[in-house]
């Protein structure tokens, strides 16, 4: 029994220490402003990005932003396909979205730096 329990202690420290879960740097993942805003960023084939935003309050939950196959991935910069004037810029775990146009519209209050919290495997609101 203490063989057994000595492995399993062993196993999850080496688990803890190399880094099981880690984020990786891809652009598929969530993000957040550590406010009440998060992004979800997608793609499969690195040409074309799927967005969505949720936006949490003191008694809500609310997704103004839900656009699949949104976004034209040039580098490390997304722009919006439809020529709405959206710029996302990777660096490292990080991204800058902001808005290049006087009607920011739903993106008004989206608009700033989000830090990478967690990878996503696919695109929809339940992997926030």
């Amino acid at each position: 029994m203490k063989k057994v329990l000595s492995f399993l202690i062993i196993l999850g420290f080496s688990v803890l220490f190399t880094g099981c879960g880690k984020v990786d740097e891809s652009i598929s993942g969530v993000y957040t402003n550590g406010d009440e805003y998060s992004i979800l960023l997608y793609t499969s084939d690195n040409e074309i990005a799927s967005i969505a935003v949720k936006q949490i309050g003191d008694n809500f939950t609310f997704y103004p932003v839900e656009y699949p196959n949104y976004l034209k991935i040039s580098g490390n910069e997304l722009v919006a396909k439809t020529g709405e004037k959206i710029r996302i810029v990777k660096d490292g775990l990080n991204i800058h979205l902001t808005i290049e146009s006087e009607e920011k519209g739903v993106w008004t209050n989206i608009e700033g730096t989000y830090t990478k919290v967690k990878n996503a495997s696919s695109f929809g609101i339940d992997k926030f």
